[in-house]
């Protein structure tokens, strides 16, 4: 929560408001987004800041200098932007390939059956998850309830609810989704924000910030999608009846992309990222196979000439068979997809849902109704185009799940404090392992991608 700020900066009309402060740690960009609640109960940006990413792969902190500095940047910009002296706080994202997600069943017996269940019953069962043996590696990220049974000692008859306040029974069953990450992944984040004189306020699951600013009230009861396709990692969520249901991150996203075509092409990533952002498509049936672009390489004498349908190829491998294959794959197992199909479909956000015709790739792929996700949801008219791009949607849901907290005047003190409080407070200084640190030691990925490249590398003799 911010007050560091200028009285002369901005005007809230006499509102008694404090500044929030978003920040989203991606793999190819760290975006800080700066903003309030304004008396209209409409979210105003006061400024923003975006630079590139240093030091994180696939959502991962590998090198906490570079990443820190990378931060650094981003904050400044922002701070610079709304004119205010320095920025004490942020709500952070987090979603990598570490986060893992589990089912729990949590159930009470109350004593007083002719009392109306209340808020706090159930605030209490979910204290109570918080509490659930896990690995000594993983730390709880969040809880979703997913479904409460009701059951009535009168007549043995039960029901489903998801929101029972209210309701009588003499015994609750609470199902719930619990989400962790590795301990030392969230610790290297806490550390890098703490290295550059910021607090963590709250670190919130990225795919549910982008819902937060993407989708509207009545999608998310009808039940709805949402897929984030970054630069490092493709984050999902499904709600339903108003609240998340189901989340999962799936660890293919554009970095992935773009690695292929110079992988395939034989030319620099920033060259590959410039042609799939100017000539891909996802659909090589709809591009141009006349229209050649024509590429210098290093250390080659002939260039590359590769025409439209042949880097749409090398994409729609990918986007096809790993970035829509997994999230198909996760929407049968959320045992959602009839709900879907029945009710809002799907969302499609994320720098990578910029890339031409994967909205028609997506419906085709996954057999629902899909619509690109603008951030924009509770945000005043003045938001500006700049930020009104599917690659803000995490930055904005940040800041709004900030808003939102503040708001409720609900704190995240405690969390922080439990954090702070884990099993390994040895007070001994963290000492980052710039390492990768993937579940196989690197071994499987390695020979994935190497698989995926000798299949793609048969494309190269045509563009050859």
């Amino acid at each position: 929560m911010e007050k560091n700020y200028s009285s002369n900066s901005f005007e809230i009309n006499n509102m008694a408001s404090d500044l929030i402060v978003g920040l989203d740690i991606g793999t190819t960009k760290v975006a800080t987004i700066i903003g309030y609640l304004n008396n209209r109960g409409k979210i105003e940006i006061l400024g923003h800041g975006k630079s590139a990413s240093k030091g994180v792969e696939f959502g991962l902190i590998m090198n906490l200098l570079k990443a820190q500095e990378s931060i650094k940047t981003s904050v400044q910009l922002a701070s610079s932007h709304a004119r205010m002296d320095n920025i004490s706080s942020v709500y952070a994202g987090i979603a990598a390939r570490h986060i893992r997600t589990s089912n729990c069943k949590h159930y009470i017996l109350r004593s007083n059956h002719n009392a109306l269940i209340s808020q706090e019953e159930l605030d209490s069962m979910k204290r109570d998850v918080e509490n659930i043996a896990l690995p000594p590696d993983q730390k709880i990220i969040a809880i979703i309830p997913q479904k409460y049974v009701i059951e009535d000692s009168a007549d043995g008859a039960s029901h489903e609810s998801m929101d029972p306040v209210g309701e009588l029974g003499s015994k609750i069953t609470g199902y719930y989704q619990v989400i962790t990450g590795n301990y030392q992944e969230i610790k290297k984040i806490h550390t890098c924000i703490s290295n550059v004189n910021i607090e963590t306020e709250d670190l919130i699951l990225e795919p549910v910030a982008s819902g937060l600013a993407c989708l509207t009230e009545e999608e998310k009861q009808r039940g709805v999608a949402l897929i984030d396709i970054g630069g490092g990692t493709t984050d999902m969520v499904i709600f339903q009846n108003g609240h998340p249901k189901f989340c999962k991150v799936i660890p293919f996203a554009g970095s992935v992309i773009t690695k292929d075509i110079a992988n395939v092409c034989k030319i620099p990533e920033d060259t590959a990222e410039e042609l799939k952002i100017n000539h891909g498509s996802c659909i090589p049936a709809k591009s141009n196979p006349n229209r050649v672009s024509t590429i210098m390489r290093p250390h080659q004498q002939t260039p590359l000439r590769i025409t439209d349908e042949q880097l749409a190829k090398i994409i729609y491998s990918r986007v096809h068979n790993d970035i829509l294959g997994y999230v198909k794959k996760e929407l049968e197992n959320s045992g959602c997809m009839k709900m879907l199909q029945n009710g809002a479909g799907l969302v499609l956000t994320g720098g990578g849902s910029k890339l031409r015709h994967i909205i028609e790739l997506c419906q085709y792929d996954l057999g629902l109704n899909t619509r690109p996700g603008i951030p924009c949801v509770g945000f005043s008219d003045s938001l500006s185009n700049e930020l009104k791009q599917p690659q803000y949607s995490t930055a904005l849901g940040l800041l709004k799940y900030g808003i939102e907290e503040e708001t409720k005047g609900i704190r995240v003190d405690e969390r922080k404090e439990e954090f702070t409080n884990h099993r390994d407070e040895r007070e001994e200084d963290f000492q980052p392992d710039n390492n990768r640190n993937t579940d196989d030691g690197g071994n499987g990925k390695h020979k994935f991608f190497d698989d995926f490249k000798n299949a793609l590398t048969k494309l190269f003799e045509q563009i050859s």
